[in-house]
């Protein structure tokens, strides 16, 4: 292949791979114009790339005026949840949504659209004093951290737990549990996730639990002021006691979760409720996390709170049931 040729097939494949990789388009109200790829829009906030910088490049969303892209993203617009889609620009100020899950494709304001492609997160970490009665009696302190993040169809939740109490000089209470689950969500109520919970309990004769599992759940009501889900599946649970025997079993499990703003900005009720049935020991487990939360200022809120949990058949010389009450602060953030 003669040069000249060779430069010009190598110039039409450079011209080619840009052209494709640059697809988005971008007008400024001042008249600047960027060419590249939208990553994501939320609060007021654009994350754009262009192909001459090496990292994405934050953009005033008030500060746009028209808005091109042919890829479809997660869109969300007023009142709605998101929709998967594309964005042209029919006339200074307007987007036009094309998606599959829309009657038609609307010409809005730039200014309802809320959300390109967000990345929603909630998280609490919270710290307090608690009274324990059960298996311990002591005053003790409790610590707690509360993660969830969804992106697309996509939703990862972690929750870790920590009370330590001593007695007259002596430990009293020791317990620390975590969690992690993944949910794909197949529509906007219905989900399937995995599952698995690490237990420990030095006073419940527990070294270890350890549950893994996958199932359903429901997305019964998604409000800002309410939310309720369901989900049940099979799981595998594993109990290595310090004294009792050792066991490993098939197990059921299910779980509810709530939130309600009973009034927003003043009082909220929280109720976290996981169960399990142990076929081969034929005991039922339960963990049942639920308070109150008063907003103080900035994100830190007081709460009360009450932590339960129940084996119908524990381990010798202890008890069924633990109640813990918990008075504390908590520091809340999120972006929903």
């Amino acid at each position: 292949m003669k040069k000249p040729v060779a430069k010009l097939l190598t110039s039409f494949i450079v011209l080619s791979l840009a052209t494709a990789a640059v697809a988005d388009e971008l007008k400024m109200k001042n008249g600047d114009r960027l060419s590249g790829t939208v990553i994501s829009m939320q609060g007021d906030t654009l994350m754009f790339a262009t192909p001459y910088g090496r990292e994405a490049i934050a953009i005033n969303w008030s500060e746009v005026d028209c808005l091109s892209m042919d890829k479809q993203l997660p869109i969300t617009m007023d009142g709605e949840n998101f929709n998967l889609g594309t964005i042209s620009c029919p006339q200074s100020g307007t987007a036009q949504v094309a998606s599959a899950g829309l009657a038609d494709n609307p010409i809005i304001p730039l200014a309802q659209l809320k959300a390109i492609n967000p990345v929603n997160y909630t998280g609490q970490v919270s710290v307090g004093g608690s009274q324990h009665s059960g298996n311990t009696k002591a005053s003790a302190v409790a610590a707690s951290a509360f993660f969830k993040a969804k992106k697309k169809q996509h939703q990862l939740t972690l929750d870790g737990r920590y009370n330590y109490g001593e007695d007259d000089g002596s430990m009293s209470v020791n317990n620390y549990a975590g969690s992690m689950k993944y949910d794909y969500f197949f529509s906007k109520k219905m989900y399937g996730y995995l599952q698995t919970l690490g237990e420990h309990d030095r006073f419940a004769d527990l070294d270890l639990r350890l549950t893994a599992g996958s199932g359903l759940g429901y997305q019964i009501f998604d409000t800002d002021r309410f939310r309720l889900s369901a989900e049940a599946g099979p799981s595998y649970m594993y109990e290595d006691f310090r004294n009792d025997r050792d066991r490993d079993s098939a197990a059921g499990r299910w779980a509810v979760g709530m939130d309600w703003d009973i009034f927003p900005g003043r009082l909220s009720f929280f109720h976290r409720h996981e169960g399990y049935y142990n076929f081969d020991a034929k005991a039922a487990i339960l963990r049942a996390d639920q308070g109150f939360q008063i907003p103080l200022f900035s994100n830190l809120h007081a709460n009360l709170e009450s932590n339960y949990r129940f084996n119908s058949k524990p381990a010798d010389d202890t008890k069924k049931s633990d109640l813990s009450l918990i008075l504390g602060l908590s520091y809340k953030f999120s972006h929903w």
